[in-house]
């Protein structure tokens, strides 16, 4: 720039014309705006990787955007309006639940989840090349577009239902008794009717459903919030959904969970097992087209906001059931542990038909009052109540130490016997609808608490 006014001084200083004079400020000026342009050229960085804010930049590499859009999806600007704050990889409660970031949108406070191990994505990887026309140079996140991920065969229950094994291990739950219409009003939330806009937004539907596919694939728990919370009228019991970068979602930070209260005093505790047991009401009765069954329950899959809200944080295994293709009838006959582990098993084989789901619905009553509620000083066999995969090839599974105890432990001495007598006929009825019955008994016990 030195230079540049020093050309001006000198031209400006010789006994010229005035039309010289007219050119030569205009040569500054040109020459000032190549240098400005080139200073700013210089200093652009991969916008994929790095977001600007501000003075500083934050780094999302650990989002992975650049593998868009075999990804949960491209809303990468919330990462900026959080400011997202990498979560140290000491904190063994984060961690486990899979969140990698932290940050604030609107005041509220929010994380990012990334909810698969490595070896899933990369076995999707691998089906994404084989299905490609070209695999020999295949990139996974632009060879997407090309495979059927992104048709209609994709999103149709036969085809689901068989799918699970492109990226697991085991069975996942919303395949098992899912029904077209919710992947029809599921797929319409992703594309959001850009099909219907023209030929040339065809490019940008395929993506959606890219977005879409990747996500009942790798981690259904991004399209049951992003569906439940954004789109349903129903207010679910949920942490709110606000979008994804890459392969991690931003969701509503639910609060603490439900070990974290062991040692609170009964009213609170009280308020929280009367909570819990609403929830299981608002899953199985809420909606007029849904009916939502959960089948692992445990204390870290549930959270207590700052209003002292109760949350089902974790999604994994959550069944949707379509009212319109069941038999909505209660359960008539006693049905305990055996029986429910008897329904799994027909729920998780190929010949298991859906219609007559909705009358086991009711376990999950049973499932909280014996894993969560119950004194598990007392009952110690209850922490694992019903966990068919425990019994599964001598199989163990990793139930994250749960408590010595039930949330319901030392309860006040002139409510404990009935207290204990509800809770035993919820986990073990002895008469037909005697669940139900305890369960409308615990909810007037902890209700006057």
């Amino acid at each position: 720039m030195t230079t540049v006014w020093r050309s001006c001084r000198v031209l400006s200083g010789r006994r010229s014309t005035k039309t010289n004079f007219k050119l030569s400020l205009l040569v500054v000026l040109l020459l000032t705006s190549v240098v400005y342009i080139l200073k700013v050229t210089s200093n652009q960085r991969d916008p994929v990787m790095v977001i600007a804010d501000g003075d500083n930049d934050i780094d999302i590499s650990w989002a992975e955007p650049e593998k868009c859009p075999a990804c949960f999806g491209d809303t990468c600007e919330l990462l900026r309006r959080g400011h997202f704050v990498k979560v140290d990889s000491e904190s063994d409660r984060y961690m486990k639940k899979g969140i990698v970031s932290t940050g604030r949108i609107g005041g509220v406070k929010v994380i990012a989840k990334s909810m698969n191990e490595a070896g899933a994505w990369q076995r999707y990887e691998r089906f994404i090349c084989r299905s490609s026309p070209r695999p020999q140079v295949c990139n996974a996140s632009y060879f997407i577009l090309e495979t059927m991920l992104v048709t209609d065969v994709a999103l149709k229950v036969p085809w689901l239902r068989e799918a699970w094994k492109i990226c697991h291990l085991e069975k996942s739950a919303l395949s098992l008794c899912v029904s077209d219409r919710f992947l029809e009003d599921v797929r319409q939330l992703y594309v959001q009717n850009v099909e219907d806009e023209g030929t040339d937004m065809t490019k940008e539907g395929d993506t959606g459903r890219a977005f879409l596919s990747t996500s009942l694939l790798l981690n259904e728990e991004a399209v049951l919030l992003r569906y439940f919370t954004t789109k349903s009228t129903t207010p679910w019991p949920f942490p709110k959904f606000y979008g994804a970068c890459g392969r991690v979602i931003v969701v509503e930070h639910a609060g603490r969970t439900l070990d974290t209260f062991m040692d609170s005093s009964w009213e609170v505790r009280a308020d929280i097992a009367l909570q819990l047991l609403q929830l299981v009401d608002a899953l199985r009765e809420k909606d007029p087209d849904w009916v939502l069954f959960f089948l692992d329950v445990s204390f870290q899959n549930f959270a207590v906001d700052s209003r002292g809200w109760v949350r089902l944080i974790d999604l994994d295994e959550v069944m949707v059931i379509d009212r319109r293709t069941v038999v909505n009838q209660e359960q008539t006959e006693m049905c305990n542990e055996q029986c429910y582990m008897d329904f799994q098993k027909k729920l998780y084989s190929d010949e298991y038909h859906c219609e007559d789901i909705f009358k086991y619905t009711q376990m999950m009553y049973a499932s909280i009052c014996a894993r969560l509620l119950s004194n598990l000083q007392k009952h110690p066999e209850r922490r694992k109540w019903g966990e068919l995969r425990e019994y599964q090839e001598g199989k163990s599974v990793d139930l994250d130490e749960p408590p010595g105890k039930g949330l319901l432990h030392n309860p006040p001495d002139e409510m404990r016997e009935a207290l204990e007598g509800a809770l035993t006929q919820c986990v073990q009825e002895t008469l037909p609808r005697g669940r139900l019955g305890a369960v409308l008994r615990l909810q007037e016990i902890l209700g006057t608490t």
